[in-house]
């Protein structure tokens, strides 16, 4: 164990400290190891002061073995530690310099007598925290009892130093996060205060409103919508009769029976089905907004503005959120937003590591300004279902310190954990509380607490590389990067052919060096748990199919031969990597909360295993082939091999029957008969074409497209399932992106399920290229039953020169 006194490292903590006053007499809470001290709470303390003091009692035992005793009031001889609203601490009037919610001062009164004292509870709880950061150099670098740092001491004296400190942003909250997660990120100062998320279908609830008030829902194409005879989802009539006094009315219910929220969300609901009744359009500009919408937003805070006022009659303190989304994703032209009303504009602001989206970001969030004093910032700084760290700290500092120079107050992020990512969140939660902080000194002092100072540079290394992968390469070269949406695509990994095998292999040397220089048990435990986390982020690298594993098939037997006696290391990564996901499901702290198989294009069942259908026209042709084939399916140890050997057994056989209808696109003229198509973006264009064919006189056409394909929706009996497709790409083009065959399981409100099977491959040109993939359908996933499978080709990251022929698509029952 460390040993240090306090007093001296306050002082080496200095340069990450909140100024504080002139100090006085320090506060002996432990001496010589033993306990000088009491920590004073109300009688019956509210949930998050219990929190707190549990973790003072907690920390100051890690650090010296003394046990203060919790009590209600102070015991002679013993110095004491206020937390909340005491008797004691009420009777000081200390004065707490901000009036946000979770503002604190932690006071001196008198000889041997601490305060800490918030706005509210949860002021105090992060008054506590902010106490044994800055007293005793405590961090919570990661989530999990490994996770938390607790210098060393026998004793601890705590310096009279005043310290009034409050967070830069009013609501602070990431989601996706697992318990353990959350408990982590409370007390590095994570608490959501602003309401703002889909809410009207709540407000305007069509079980109790549909039968007598219809006029509150959208007039669609002349016919008044009813809730109740569709589940499809609608926006209220924002100017109907009642509809602002109904609505304010149930929010003043919400705050009689809620009084201490905050909050109330005005959240627009998750669709794009407005009224279009012509005193709703009559406030309408008229124009389209740079999604391509329909801007609607002077009609929706017309209605907004109307509600707010009547409720803060009632209750004058309350805010209102709402998000900047869809069809009101930009400001409204003619009418002011009501100061209490926040509106959260959504994007991922990673993209703006290119400078010309940063400024259009910067313009709309300047415009907003003009128009609303108090805005919110929706983020999507997702961890998984990524599969390689996606870290940018310092990207973070610099929008979250201009956002708050423009009036951005509040702040959410989608972000579902992935702790591989190291200091990432611990990054973004610090400077949520302080977007000025000094940015380097926070990482430094991370990276050497993480698993020792011997071990410091090499973690600095491993994470200055991801960081420079994702500001700077991923946005400047990669194809996967988009311009358009508000969202990069997480659940597309194209990224991992950005990445070199030669620098995964470097990133593992840098961590393997961290984890050999951890001095203590705390720190190889976080090295071991970086370490598995990286595991999944390189098998994910290592097995994800790249353009040479599909440049050119074996032009001899032999060739084929020696490739099916080949290096199959593709597939055991693919894998290992669906294995570790399985035990991270039973990790509180590595946990994915997406995991690879919630979607069909990042469960890389298939990975590894296309290099095999190189050989289908040998597997047909070849005796010496199709046996070493006939071996593998019975005896690979790889079930992903076994599985697409049988495959390419039966279809090379012509013994594979498709479950699906007109997989060869040869019945239909402009489309294929019995297909659906499905063009993401609105970006080119799909037909039927007998311009070339894999087989018969048909092949299905994808010109320009970005990002879609075909679908067809089956219902399929348990078990296991394989997909197969024959994919054309003309030589000679410049861009060149992803074809993929997926099967998605979907529940009975045809919602997309967890799993399914799926293969992904970067084509070749000028010649046909089979593309497979093989896996089980269950009866049920989640406790949902599998009602039906979607089944589709897609195409993605194509550009408007970029043409794709896909032929012979079939979906075949294994067993």
């Amino acid at each position: 164990m460390r040993s240090i006194t306090l007093v001296v490292m306050v002082a080496l903590l200095a340069a990450l400290l909140t100024a504080t006053l002139a100090a006085g007499a320090p506060v002996t809470i432990v001496d010589a190891g033993q306990p000088a001290a009491v920590i004073v709470t109300q009688p019956e303390p509210p949930a998050e002061i219990a929190r707190a003091m549990n973790e003072l009692q907690d920390c100051v035992r890690e650090a010296s073995g003394a046990e203060l005793q919790i009590v209600t009031e102070p015991v002679d001889g013993m110095a004491a530690i206020h937390l909340g609203e005491t008797p004691y601490a009420l009777a000081q009037a200390i004065e707490i310099d901000s009036d946000d919610v979770d503002a604190y001062a932690i006071r001196f009164p008198e000889p041997n007598t601490i305060v800490v004292l918030g706005n509210s509870p949860s002021g105090t709880q992060f008054g506590t925290f902010g106490f044994l950061k800055r007293f005793l150099g405590v961090r919570w670098l990661l989530p999990g009892d490994d996770g938390r740092d607790v210098p060393g001491a026998q004793t601890i004296a705590i310096p009279d130093e005043p310290v009034s400190d409050a967070p830069a942003f009013m609501s602070r909250l990431f989601s996706g996060g697992r318990s353990a997660h959350g408990e982590w990120a409370i007390r590095n100062g994570m608490h959501g205060t602003i309401s703002f998320h889909h809410n009207l279908r709540v407000l305007y609830d069509a079980e109790v409103f549909a039968e007598d008030r219809p006029e509150f829902y959208p007039l669609v194409n002349d016919e008044r919508f009813s809730p109740l005879e569709s589940a499809a989802r609608w926006q209220p009539c924002f100017t109907a009769p009642g509809i602002v006094e109904t609505g304010a009315q149930r929010i003043i219910e919400y705050f009689d029976a809620h009084p201490d929220a905050i909050s109330y969300s005005l959240g627009i609901n998750d669709t794009n089905m407005h009224c279009q009744c012509p005193t709703c359009t009559a406030l309408d500009p008229g124009r389209e907004n740079f999604l391509g919408l329909p801007h609607l937003s002077d009609r929706y805070f017309t209605w907004a503005n109307a509600v707010v006022e009547r409720v803060l009659e009632v209750y004058p303190d309350k805010y209102f959120g709402c998000l900047a989304y869809n069809n009101v994703v930009e400001p409204p032209d003619r009418v002011e937003v009501h100061p209490r009303i926040i509106p959260y504009m959504t994007y991922d602001r990673m993209k703006w590591s290119r400078p010309e989206i940063e400024q259009q970001g910067h313009d709309l969030t300047e415009a907003w300004a003009e128009k609303c004093p108090t805005l919110g910032w929706y983020d999507y700084i997702y961890g998984t279902p990524y599969m390689l760290p996606r870290y940018y700290p310092h990207a973070m500092r610099e929008y979250l310190q201009w956002g708050y120079e423009h009036g951005v107050r509040s702040l959410y992020a989608e972000a579902y954990p992935n702790f591989g990512e190291g200091p990432k969140l611990y990054a973004y939660l610090a400077l949520n509380w302080d977007p000025s902080l000094d940015i380097d000194a926070l990482l430094d002092d991370w990276f050497e607490r993480c698993c020792g100072p011997e071990s410091g540079q090499a973690l600095r290394s491993y994470y200055e590389f991801w960081e420079e992968f994702w500001t700077e390469r991923i946005p400047q070269e990669s194809d996967w990067f988009s311009e358009g949406g508000q969202y990069l695509r997480f659940n597309g990994p194209q990224y991992l052919l950005d990445v070199t095998l030669e620098e995964i292999a470097q990133c593992r040397t840098w961590l393997e060096e961290a984890v050999a220089n951890a001095q203590t048990d705390k720190q190889r435990g976080r090295g071991d748990l970086l370490m598995r986390a990286f595991e999944y982020y390189e098998a994910s690298a290592l097995a994800y199919p790249r353009l040479g594993d599909s440049k050119s098939a074996p032009e001899t037997e032999e060739e084929a031969l020696a490739q099916l006696a080949g290096n199959f290391d593709p597939v055991a990564y693919a894998q290992k990597r669906l294995d570790l996901a399985l035990e991270f499901e039973n990790d509180p702290v590595l946990v994915h909360p997406l995991p690879p198989t919630r979607y069909a294009t990042t469960s890389g069942s298939g990975w590894g295993t296309n290099r095999m259908w190189q050989l289908y026209e040998w597997v047909k042709n070849s005796d010496a082939v199709r046996a070493r084939v006939t071996e593998l399916a019975e005896q690979s140890q790889f079930e992903m091999v076994r599985l697409n050997a049988r495959l390419l057994l039966k279809v090379a056989s012509g013994e594979a029957e498709a479950l699906n209808v007109n997989s060869g696109f040869e019945e239909g003229e402009d489309w294929a008969t019995g297909w659906s198509p499905w063009v993401k973006f609105g970006i080119g264009t799909n037909y039927r074409s007998t311009e070339i064919a894999h087989t018969g006189e048909a092949s299905l056409c994808f010109d320009g497209m970005k990002r879609g394909g075909p679908t067809q929706t089956l219902r399929l009996e348990p078990g296991s399932y394989a997909l197969t497709g024959f994919v054309y790409i003309p030589e000679g083009q410049e861009t060149m992106g992803t074809v993929a065959v997926m099967a998605t399981p979907r529940d009975a409100a045809g919602v997309n399920l967890p799993g399914g099977i799926s293969s992904e491959i970067v084509p070749a040109q000028g010649r046909w290229q089979p593309i497979a993939a093989a896996g089980t359908i269950p009866a049920e996933i989640g406790g949902k039953p599998v009602v039906d499978v979607m089944f589709l080709p897609l195409v993605d990251g194509w550009d408007p020169d970029g043409k794709i022929y896909i032929d012979d698509l079939s979906i075949v029952k294994l067993d």
